[in-house]
């Protein structure tokens, strides 16, 4: 749906009015520029959502403490070296290092 919407001057910056249709919830958004078509963009910053979605994980971990098989055990015993039965080469005779 494409509307017109009125600009205006709000001390130095200039504004937006949005139609009804468009209105955003809350009290901020992020706007952006497409570099290709310098349009701007304005899209909802749902602060809210983000604040449901971290009390969800936190809710999640209190009711889910340590398991065991959460983190496999560590082997901390040390790799064989890769280079164990490397031989290293004789150089070609005149060859020059």
């Amino acid at each position: 749906m494409q509307v017109e919407a009125k600009l205006f001057k709000s001390g130095n910056s200039q504004a937006v009015r949005l139609p009804k249709a468009f209105r955003m919830p809350g009290d901020t958004v992020w706007i952006d520029r497409d570099a290709a078509t310098g349009n701007v963009i304005l899209k909802a910053k749902d602060d809210d959502k983000r604040k449901r979605n971290l009390e969800k994980l936190l809710r999640l971990i209190r009711e889910n403490p340590n398991k065991e098989d959460f983190i496999p055990p560590r082997d901390d015993a040390p790799r064989p070296s890769p280079f164990e039965d490397w031989v290293e080469p004789t150089p070609a005779k005149g060859a020059v290092l």
